[in-house]
């Protein structure tokens, strides 16, 4: 199994959770930001972050493991969640360290071995903060700002603009 396709099964998997703990509706894959570190998967929700690491070898797995960002005294770190996906059996849950999951492809399905806890430091929000902050600046580079955020004149969200501006008006307005 290829790297691309680890996370190309990564990314399935994080799609389907709908409504269980690792659920994310945005879904990035190997995304260059302004973040400590590069993940292979990164999924959000409105309350969650889950990254998942690939690995095709053990060779791989240890390499990671001697990343500056991995280092257990570094506080900065993505993802509340975070997973080691590998072909089963590859990895041994023993070597998984402390604060990751391990997630085990098969054919046709995906296990969890190791559930991933939870992370909720400062640090973890401040690199999701990094990787928000890229992807709108990418966003307003390429002028596409005004079309999400609905401020497109004539555009799709224009109508409601128009009678949200009025909504609050007339809460502003005495004896409304």
């Amino acid at each position: 199994m290829t790297h691309a396709e680890l996370i190309e099964r990564g990314v399935d998997w994080l799609k389907r959770q709908r409504g269980q703990l690792y659920s994310s509706q945005v879904i990035l894959t190997e995304f260059h930001s302004f973040a400590s570190e590069i993940p292979d998967i990164i999924g959000f929700s409105h309350h969650n972050t889950v990254v998942i690491e690939c690995k095709t070898s053990l060779s791989d797995f240890r390499a990671d493991q001697k990343k500056e960002h991995r280092h257990p005294l570094v506080k900065s770190k993505l993802g509340n969640h975070r997973f080691y996906l590998c072909p089963a059996n590859l990895i041994a849950p023993d070597l998984i360290p402390e604060g990751w999951g391990l997630l085990y492809c098969h054919p046709g399905k995906i296990t969890t071995e190791i559930p991933a806890p939870r992370h909720d430091e400062p640090e973890v929000r401040e690199e999701e903060y990094l990787v928000l902050y890229s992807i709108a600046r990418r966003a307003e580079k390429r002028g596409m700002m005004p079309s999400i955020v609905g401020e497109e004149p004539g555009g799709p969200w224009a109508k409601f603009n128009e009678s949200e501006k009025k909504r609050r008006k007339n809460l502003q307005q005495p004896g409304s």
